[in-house]
C-alpha cells in the first residue's frame, strides 16, 4: 500500500501530466529561465495569454497617472491594477513603471519637496507591497559633458540631492539616483522578492550613454547601493549592429549586474508617414530573429520585455509585431515558432532565482514557485499558475 504521501504526490503528477496533455494555451516562454513580456494599456488583449508571460504598464505606473498632484491625497490605481491583477491571475511577474522620472509627472513635481517624494514612494508600496519588479528611476542621463543629450532626469532631483547626506550617502553626480534606490529598500526590503531597477534608453546602443551607466553601475557598487538590476529599454537597438549591443551588455555584466531588456521594439523609421509594407516586415524579421537570438543565448539577460502590440497603436511606427487586424506580422510568427522551440540560456540571478520560480527536475512542464512563503508545485494552464501540491505546510 502506499503511503499517503506517495498517494498525493503521484496524484499531483498525474494531474499535472492531464492538464499539460490537454494542449492548453502556453504562453511562448513558459518554462524558460526567461521571461518574455510585452506591455498592458487598456486592458488585457483576449489572446495576451497566447504570448506573454511577464508585463509592464505603458503609461498606467507613470506618477501623473496616478497623481495629478504631489500634494494630493487622492490616488487613481485603476490603469495599473489591471496589470497587477493580471499578474496575480496568472503567476507571472509584472514590473512597476516608475516612480522617478522626469516624464509624465504631476504639473508641479517640479517644486516636490522630499517628504512629497517619499510620501509617493510609501503610497506606491502601501498598495503594492509585493511588486515583483521596480523602475526606481529612469532615464536619469545627464547629457553635458558626458556627450549628446539629457534623457529625462527627475525635476525634483534636487531633493534627492539635498537628502543625501542623511543617507550616508557621499555628494557626488549619482547621488541623488542613490537616495532613490536606498528609499525604495526602506520599503521594499527584501531583494529576493523585489528587483529595483534602473532603467534608461541609448544605454545599449551609443558610447556616451553607455559609458555613463557604466560609470553609475561602479559607483553602485562602490557605495553598496542597492540597485539590484539593469534596464535596457534598447528602443534603438535595431539602429545598431547587434555586435554592439552584445558588447555594451558585456561590459555590464563584468561590472556584475542582471541585465533586462525593458522596451524592446523594432521599426524601420522614426518619422514614417507611409503604412507598414512588405518590406518593412522582412526587415523587422530579419532584425527581431538575430537580437532575440543573441539575447536568448545571452545567460546575464534575465528577461525581455517588447513596447507594444499592434501597427498605428505603438508610441514609434511600424514598431508593433501584430497586425490592426491582429494577425501575427513576420517576426511575430518567427518569435513564437522559435522561443518555444529553444531554450534559453540563464545564469544563476535575475527575476526567476529572486521570485523562487524555477522548473521542475522531476518534469520540465511542472513547475515550482514561491507563494507566499511556501515552494509551490503547479503548471501553467491559459495562462495562469494552478496549484497542485505545496510544500512546507505544516
Amino acid at each position: 500500500m502506499n503511503s499517503p504521501t506517495r498517494a498525493s504526490c503521484r496524484i499531483s503528477t498525474l494531474v499535472a501530466v492531464g492538464i499539460l496533455a490537454q494542449g492548453a494555451s502556453a504562453q511562448l516562454a513558459k518554462g524558460q529561465c526567461k521571461y518574455l513580456g510585452n506591455i498592458i494599456t487598456n486592458g488585457v488583449p483576449s489572446d495576451y495569454n497566447t504570448y506573454w508571460n511577464q508585463s509592464s504598464p505603458e503609461n498606467s505606473g507613470k506618477w501623473s497617472s496616478i497623481q495629478s498632484s504631489v500634494k494630493s491625497t487622492s490616488y487613481n490605481w485603476s490603469g495599473f491594477q489591471t496589470v497587477y491583477n493580471w499578474g496575480k491571475s496568472t503567476g507571472n511577474p509584472v514590473k512597476f513603471h516608475v516612480l522617478v522620472w522626469g516624464g509624465q509627472q504631476p504639473s508641479d513635481a517640479g517644486s516636490a519637496t522630499i517628504d512629497d517624494i517619499k510620501r509617493w514612494f510609501k503610497a506606491v508600496h502601501d498598495k503594492y507591497p509585493d511588486l515583483e519588479q521596480i523602475d526606481v528611476v529612469n532615464e536619469a542621463f545627464p547629457g553635458g559633458s558626458w556627450g549628446g543629450r539629457a534623457h529625462a532626469p527627475a525635476p525634483y532631483r534636487g531633493a534627492l540631492k539635498a537628502a543625501a547626506a542623511s543617507y550616508g550617502i557621499p555628494s557626488g553626480e549619482f547621488d541623488w539616483i542613490f537616495v532613490a534606490f536606498k528609499m525604495a529598500r526602506e520599503l521594499w526590503k527584501d531583494s529576493t522578492k523585489t528587483l529595483l531597477i534602473y532603467n534608461d534608453y541609448n544605454t545599449v546602443e551609443y558610447d556616451a550613454e553607455a559609458k555613463w551607466q557604466e560609470a553609475l553601475a561602479k559607483a553602485a557598487k562602490e557605495q553598496k547601493i542597492p540597485i539590484d538590476a539593469i534596464g535596457y529599454q534598447a528602443h534603438d537597438a535595431w539602429m545598431v549592429s547587434t555586435a554592439t549591443v552584445k558588447n555594451n551588455i558585456d561590459r555590464m555584466t563584468a561590472i556584475g549586474f542582471p541585465i533586462y531588456i525593458t522596451e524592446y521594439d523594432v521599426g524601420i523609421e522614426y518619422s514614417l508617414t507611409r503604412a507598414c509594407n512588405a518590406a518593412d516586415d522582412v526587415e523587422q524579421k530579419r532584425i527581431v530573429s538575430e537580437q532575440m537570438t543573441m539575447f536568448w543565448n545571452h545567460p546575464n539577460v534575465k528577461g525581455v520585455t517588447y513596447w507594444g502590440l499592434k501597427v498605428g497603436a505603438t508610441w514609434r511606427p511600424c514598431t508593433g509585431l501584430f497586425n490592426t487586424n491582429g494577425s501575427l506580422r513576420p517576426a511575430m510568427q518567427w518569435m513564437k515558432d522559435w522561443i518555444p522551440a529553444n531554450k534559453a540560456i540563464c545564469g544563476t540571478s535575475g527575476i526567476e532565482a529572486k521570485a523562487g520560480v524555477s522548473l521542475s527536475p522531476a518534469n520540465p512542464g511542472l513547475i515550482v514557485r514561491n507563494v507566499g512563503g511556501r515552494l509551490v508545485t503547479g503548471v501553467e494552464r491559459n495562462g495562469q499558475f494552478l496549484e497542485l501540491s505545496a510544500l512546507g505546510r505544516r
